[in-house]
């Protein structure tokens, strides 16, 4: 037998190497519904619910920021990381709480992640336009992004002529002697005819001929327009004969597992490797679902629809079309086109007609994006002599200031908390949501979406709670929480609660008056995140009447859109200094702005022009590079100290 040399490494036998490199994994089980998931060692408890395709909350897309991704320990748990000590209280720490994407799988856990429910949800999403009816043109300036002629061709041309083309080209008249046709429209094109005998409708976008069909078929004529909201997406069906709308549907965004906002979104693309790729379908699925709402609400089909327009934020509008966009991330945050781009909706998924064209919204910059461009269009404000403020309050602040002379736009990174992320106890505006909030009597009343016990706070629940409490003295003018010795604040010091070295938070609703018996509170750092938010809205304001050269009062309009502007209390928002103290009564919402302008642009080739020559005319204003902005900034960190009421 042969003994090791001294000095020599032993090495290991490819078997053993082999079972060195296999991974261990050990086992989730999930409570209530008694799930087994068989998960890779120190994977996250996060990654592994996505991975089993379980729901679970958050808005910052793993980021450990939110603090909303609470699941239970029932078995043995694991020391806190720092990020769960700031993030939770110690009654959740005590409890077994923990943040599913903070807490790694070491060994076998079970888990709970809160009761089953199999009520439908309710989400409330603003799909109209306020002062915009169903009829978005006047039917005498109807000019759709694709027409249909009803055509016969004569007898005696049926046999003559260089081609079928050709034939087509002269019943049309001179106004089409340079029409062509797409490949997929000349292959079918000699049957088409035949089955027709001659008498069909031509499908025509610009100077090409994209199908033919039965004669029955020129009054079905339909398009689509798509609102890629952050959290989101709104789609309506519009008949494009009479220009008149005839289906809306909406549905949550499923990006939103990989974050509440696009900054979460850019993340998780940069660190994986098929992270664009992933977005990307999860968003066509969602706009395919939507479609297939709307054609079966109004009995249509695919091969219906040959026109479609989207319009979204420029992350969203590039994540549609599988381009790359970490160049919006980073300064100079450049898109990698700002054009509207005209293409077959196939090309990025979408189940329509196979030559069914989709155009998207022009942009202007990396954070001014053709939801905006959407939001200019349907305000008119390029053609008043009078100067109109207009804010998309969602989960970025995008502002346009200025008249048919001159127009300013700017995107101030407020964040997601006006929406509710990143709020210790906020939610998007969906059954449960506090939406209202008001001071009867010394007592605090809430209004709450589906006329059901709160589950948290909503953007505008949000806005109008601080607006409340700045007025009782609870929250002071430089954002801190704390009892107020004012009479206005009655009974309400009793909700004041001390949190040891995290300071006072207020009790909105106890756990008593909850839908799921959690108490639901505001604390210091939900404070500090609205001012965070709301500063950075004020200062763009500010940025942009300084360089228009007037005064808040020259101001004669001001027009809410996005997710928090249609509902937000023009008071409320003033009271916390998100808007400038002006008349409220020149405040009006454009209800959903942004498939508003993506409407007109549908059905009139003047207004998709129009929206593309916005982009050459609107100056864009970049914050990041002012220093007034960081001045004014710091200084809209504060509350005013004038009360509203």
């Amino acid at each position: 037998m042969l003994k090791q040399k001294s000095g020599d490494k032993k090495q290991a036998s490819p078997l053993i190497r082999k079972r060195r490199r296999k991974a261990v994994y050990v086992w989730l089980n999930v409570q209530p519904e008694d799930i087994w998931l068989r998960v890779r060692h120190s994977d996250t408890i996060r990654r592994a619910l996505r991975g089993g395709d379980i729901k679970l909350e958050g808005d910052c897309g793993g980021l450990g920021k939110c603090g909303k991704c609470k699941v239970k320990i029932l078995s043995l748990a694991d020391e806190p990381t720092e990020d769960e000590r700031e993030l939770l209280d110690d009654a959740e720490l005590e409890q077994g709480i923990r943040l599913a994407c903070r807490t790694k799988m070491s060994h076998d856990l079970v888990i709970s992640v809160g009761e089953p429910t199999t009520e439908p949800e309710y989400f409330q999403v603003l799909t109209t336009s306020h002062g915009i009816s169903s009829r978005y043109i006047p039917e005498s300036e109807l000019e759709p992004l694709v027409n249909k002629k009803l055509i016969t061709l004569p007898p005696e041309a049926q046999d003559k002529g260089p081609s079928d083309l050709d034939q087509i080209k002269l019943a049309l008249g001179d106004e089409y002697h340079n029409l062509m046709a797409s490949l997929h429209c000349l292959r079918t094109l000699p049957q088409g005819l035949r089955e027709s005998r001659y008498h069909g409708t031509a499908v025509l976008h610009g100077d090409s001929l994209i199908d033919w069909q039965n004669w029955e078929e020129v009054h079905r004529h339909y398009g689509l327009v798509f609102d890629i909201g952050t959290s989101t997406l709104v789609g309506k069906l519009f008949n494009l004969g009479d220009g008149s709308e005839v289906a809306v549907a909406y549905c949550l965004n499923s990006q939103n597992k990989y974050g509440s906002d696009v900054i979460s979104r850019l993340q998780y693309i940069k660190e994986r490797p098929r992270g664009l790729q992933i977005l990307q379908y999860l968003l066509v699925r969602d706009l395919n679902q939507l479609t297939a709402h709307l054609l079966q609400t109004a009995e249509l089909e695919a091969n219906d629809i040959f026109i479609a327009v989207v319009a979204g934020n420029t992350t969203m509008q590039h994540l549609l079309l599988n381009l790359p966009p970490l160049g919006i991330a980073e300064a100079p945050f450049l898109p990698v086109v700002t054009d509207g781009l005209v293409i077959k909706s196939g090309d990025v998924g979408l189940k329509l007609h196979p030559e069914a064209r989709l155009y998207t919204m022009p942009v202007k910059s990396g954070y001014i994006g053709g939801d905006l461009i959407s939001d200019i269009l349907t305000s008119g404000v390029a053609e008043q002599k009078e100067i109109i403020l207009g804010l998309d309050l969602g989960t970025n602040g995008e502002i346009f200031l200025g008249n048919s002379k001159r127009l300013l736009t700017c995107s101030a990174a407020a964040g997601p908390a006006l929406e509710g992320a990143r709020i210790s106890d906020g939610m998007i505006a969906k059954a449960g949501a506090i939406e209202g909030v008001r001071l009867e009597d010394g007592q605090l009343q809430y209004q709450v979406i589906g006329n059901i016990r709160p589950r948290g706070i909503c953007g505008s629940g949000l806005v109008d709670l601080v607006a409340v409490l700045l007025h009782c003295g609870i929250i002071n003018h430089e954002g801190t929480v704390r009892r107020s010795r004012r009479k206005s604040a009655g009974e309400l010091n009793s909700r004041v609660i001390k949190r040891r070295a995290a300071g006072y938070r207020f009790l909105v609703a106890s756990s008593e008056e909850s839908h799921d018996q959690k108490p639901i509170y505001l604390t210091q750092r939900d404070v500090r995140e609205v001012q965070l938010a709301k500063g950075a809205i004020a200062a763009g304001i500010k940025t942009l009447i300084d360089q228009l050269g007037i005064e808040a009062k020259d101001i004669n309009r001001v027009y809410l859109a996005g997710a928090l502007g249609n509902y937000v209390d023009p008071i409320s928002a003033m009271r916390i200094g998100l808007l400038p103290r002006i008349n409220p009564d020149i405040v009006r919402s454009l209800g959903n702005a942004a498939s508003s302008g993506a409407s007109m642009a549908l059905l009139s080739k003047k207004h998709w022009q129009m929206a593309r020559d916005l982009v050459d005319f609107i100056e864009h204003i970049e914050l990041s590079y002012r220093p007034d902005f960081n001045e004014y900034f710091i200084e809209h960190m504060d509350f005013p100290t004038k009360n509203m009421w």
